[in-house]
C-alpha cells in the first residue's frame, strides 16, 4: 500500500492554529497553498482564484475569498463559514507545514518559496506595517539582532510564524517529502517574477484547467504586482482600523536580493553555513532560486 502524508503535528503561534483542520471538510477538487509568509502567497493566490473562477478579476482584491482556513488571530469558524458557502471550487491558504495539514488525494497541495533571506526583509516592512504587535519579536531594535534571530532560532511549535531560516526549511522538507506525488505541486516566486505567463500556464495545468490564449493573457496582466496594487489603493479599506496601518503597502517592491547593501559578508556567510546545516545542496539551491536560478 502506497505510504501517504498523515497529519501527525500541531502548530499554534501568534498567528496559526492548525487544529482547525480537525473539523474541516474537502471537497474532491479543492486546493490548499500553502507557503511560508513572504513568499508569494497572495500572488499565487489571485492566480489561482481567477483560474477558478475562469476569468480575471480587476475590480476586487480576489486573493480575499481564498480564506486563511488556520490563521489565529481571526475566527476561524467564519473562515470556515465562508468557504463552506463557496459554490465555485475553492481555494484554501495556509502557512502550515505539510504535516500540519489534513491530507486527502483528492486535494490538490500547492506550495511555493523565495529565497529565505529575501522573505526575511520582505517580512520586516510586513511587520512594520502591522497594527498588531503579535510579531515584533522577531525584529528587535538592537543593531544586526533581527537577522541573527533569523539565522539561529531553532524550528518551534509555531510552524512558520517566527519566519526563521529553520522554519522555513523545515516547511520546505514537509512539502518535499511528499513530491512525487501527483496531488503535491511546487513554484517558486523567482521562477513567477522571470516568467509570469509560464507560471500561470503551470498553475492551470496543475488545476486541470487549459484557459486559452486570451484568457491567459488577461489573467496575467491582472496579477502584474502593480495591478494588484492598485486593486489594493483603491479597493474600500478599513483606513487603518484593519490588520495594516495602510493596505496599499501590503503590496511592498516584488524584488529580490533585498539584502544588497544591508548585510555584511560575515552575515552571508553565516546565512550559508547555517542553511547547509539544515538541508541539502539541490534542495538549498532550487530553495533560493527556483528553476529559473537552477536551469
Amino acid at each position: 500500500m502506497t505510504e501517504l502524508p498523515e497529519r501527525s503535528e500541531i502548530y499554534i503561534g501568534p498567528a496559526t492554529d492548525s487544529r482547525i483542520w480537525d473539523r474541516f471538510s474537502f471537497r474532491q477538487d479543492d486546493v490548499v497553498l500553502s507557503t511560508p509568509p513572504k513568499c508569494g502567497t497572495t500572488w499565487s493566490q489571485a492566480i489561482l482564484m481567477m483560474l477558478l473562477l475562469g476569468r480575471a478579476v480587476k475590480d476586487r482584491p480576489v486573493w480575499r475569498e481564498s480564506h486563511w482556513l488556520d490563521c489565529a488571530f481571526r475566527n476561524q469558524d467564519e473562515a470556515m463559514e465562508a468557504l463552506d458557502a463557496q459554490t465555485h471550487r475553492r481555494c484554501i491558504k495556509s502557512h502550515t507545514p505539510l504535516d500540519g495539514i489534513a491530507y486527502d488525494p483528492r486535494v490538490t497541495y500547492i506550495t511555493v518559496y523565495r529565497h529565505p533571506v529575501d522573505a526575511h526583509f520582505s517580512m520586516e516592512k510586513h511587520v512594520s506595517n502591522m497594527n498588531s504587535d503579535i510579531l515584533d519579536f522577531m525584529f528587535p531594535e538592537k543593531p544586526g539582532a533581527a537577522f541573527h534571530r533569523f539565522l539561529t532560532a531553532p524550528c518551534a511549535s509555531a510552524g512558520t510564524d517566527d519566519l526563521s531560516v529553520a522554519s522555513i526549511v523545515h516547511h520546505y522538507l514537509s512539502f518535499a517529502r511528499w513530491a512525487h506525488l501527483p496531488n503535491v505541486h511546487f513554484f517558486h516566486y523567482a521562477d513567477l517574477t522571470a516568467d509570469l505567463s509560464g507560471q500561470i500556464r503551470r498553475y492551470a495545468d496543475v488545476l486541470g484547467l487549459a484557459p486559452d490564449d486570451a484568457l491567459s493573457r488577461e489573467i496575467a496582466g491582472a496579477c502584474r504586482f502593480s495591478a494588484m496594487k492598485n486593486v489594493t489603493r483603491h479597493y474600500p479599506r478599513t483606513k487603518g482600523k484593519g490588520a495594516f496601518h495602510d493596505e496599499s503597502k501590503f503590496f511592498d517592491s516584488a524584488t529580490s536580493r533585498k539584502w544588497k547593501g544591508r548585510l555584511t559578508d560575515v552575515e552571508i556567510s553565516r546565512y550559508d553555513k547555517r542553511i547547509r546545516e539544515l538541508a541539502t545542496l539541490p534542495d538549498i539551491e532550487w530553495l533560493e532560486g527556483g528553476n529559473h536560478a537552477t536551469a
